[in-house]
């Protein structure tokens, strides 16, 4: 089976992945919040500078202010220029570019000079930074290094809140998982039949009303289970006593009458008792395996000698059917002899009931388990009907003759035990051909 990743880890990934996309958008957001600012800071020492152009007549080609450079060009030097930079937006009247190659922001105005073209941008401290004063260099050191510790900040407290958060949620998630884990082992004592195994109620709201309501659903399946093997030893004991009174008078009566030997009612008046008295037997079965209170202690058990001697004993009284039988040698378990006697003897017989010819038993041990399969290549079972026929006096329309069917507590009385070994019951139809396939597949520890 397929190991599924917890659900406290969905929920720590879940929650990680948000954070960390929340973190990255915030950082975008900030970066975004930091070039609109350049920019307005930019679009401000532009218009002092355009304000000098404004109010005095420009000589030179080339003046320095506020940190730009300004240039003046005529029209092909201008479309050549303006061609190799991008052009962001007009914010304020001003045609806002940027040079991607040195990432510097650029102003062009068109209006100032009379058919020249104003050119004002940023200076280039990586390249020029040779060109400034010594004042103008420890400013540019100053910027660079207040920039590096800001950003240096910004990773420093994202990386802190993104760890800080992590930590407390592993430390919830485990305190959570630890809140859940009397539930867990609670549902596994269930599963394994332990209905009096209760939940600790000590946890937080919801997971406290969660514990007192399965411990109430536990309460009641148990006492309901209890009530049913009460019920069920009671009915075949009170059964038998009555049952065992009217064999007995039934064979009192066949000797003091000699001629209800040949008599057709007698012999469904006979026939009927013992269908009654194997009922009665195997309820009394049903309940006893069924029992998960039993203080039967298992020992080690020979199950090869117990199932080749009981398929033997098939073989003897079922001449006109073909038995294959592979049985693989020294195989034990623990359990008691009369389980594996059960199912041994309720597949087979059902087998044998219901096969054409021939029916294959194999006993095979895997690394942990043993398997123990019955073939037959009868008329089989339909897929929807597989499950339906583990269940206690279930029987299919073709075994309700009372020839070849029985009381539908057969498989029953396998499930129980093979559930009391700890193992579990597989049927499936033949794949090949026709016929019932029944797997047992018992743990085995060497």
């Amino acid at each position: 089976m397929k190991k599924r990743i917890h659900i406290f880890w969905h929920f720590y990934l879940g929650i990680m992945c948000s954070i960390v996309f929340v973190s990255m958008l915030t950082i975008t957001y900030f970066a975004h919040i930091a070039e609109n600012y350049a920019i307005k800071a930019f679009i401000l020492d532009v218009k002092q500078v355009v304000s000098r152009f404004e109010h005095k007549t420009i000589q030179s080609q080339q003046i320095e202010s506020h940190g730009l450079k300004s240039k003046v060009l005529d029209g092909q030097q201008a479309k050549l220029f303006l061609n190799s930079i991008d052009y962001i937006d007009n914010i304020e009247g001003i045609a806002i570019y940027h040079d991607p190659q040195r990432d510097i922001y650029i102003s062009a105005h068109e209006d100032i000079i009379k058919d020249r073209l104003l050119i004002i941008r940023e200076i280039d401290f990586e390249q020029e930074f040779s060109q400034l004063s010594d004042f103008q260099k420890k400013e540019v050191l100053f910027i660079a290094e207040e920039d590096a510790l800001n950003e240096q900040f910004q990773l420093t407290f994202v990386f802190s809140f993104v760890v800080t958060i992590a930590i407390v949620l592993l430390v919830l998630l485990a305190w959570l998982k630890r809140m859940l884990k009397p539930i867990e082992q609670a549902s596994i004592d269930w599963r394994e039949g332990n209905l009096s195994s209760r939940i600790s109620a000590k946890s937080p709201e919801p997971l406290y009303s969660l514990s007192l309501t399965m411990n109430k659903m536990a309460e009641d399946i148990e006492n309901m289970i209890e009530e049913q093997k009460v019920m069920s030893y009671a009915m075949s004991h009170e059964i038998r006593n009555p049952l065992n009174g009217l064999s007995l008078s039934i064979e009192i009566l066949a000797r003091q009458h000699t001629f209800l030997n040949n008599d057709v009612t007698y012999a469904k008046l006979k026939r009927y008792a013992g269908e009654l008295e194997s009922l009665s037997l195997n309820i009394l079965t049903l309940a006893k395996v069924s029992n998960v209170d039993s203080e039967a202690v298992f020992e080690k058990c020979d199950i090869s000698n117990t199932i080749g001697a009981r398929v033997d004993f098939f073989v003897e009284h079922n001449p006109n059917i073909d038995f294959e039988i592979a049985i693989e040698s020294d195989i034990k378990l623990k359990g008691l002899p009369l389980y594996f006697e059960l199912i041994i003897d309720n597949i087979v017989s059902n087998a044998s009931r219901y096969t054409n010819s021939a029916v294959l038993v194999s006993l095979t041990r895997q690394a942990n388990t043993v398997e123990l399969t019955v073939t037959d290549d009868g008329p089989g079972i339909k897929s929807e009907h597989l499950d339906y026929v583990m269940m206690p006096f279930s029987r299919l329309d073709y075994s309700r003759n009372k020839v070849t069917g029985g009381f539908g507590l057969g498989l029953a009385i396998v499930n129980s035990v093979v559930k009391r070994l700890g193992g579990h019951v597989q049927l499936e139809n033949n794949k090949t051909c026709s016929g019932l396939k029944v797997t047992i597949l018992l743990p085995h520890e060497d």
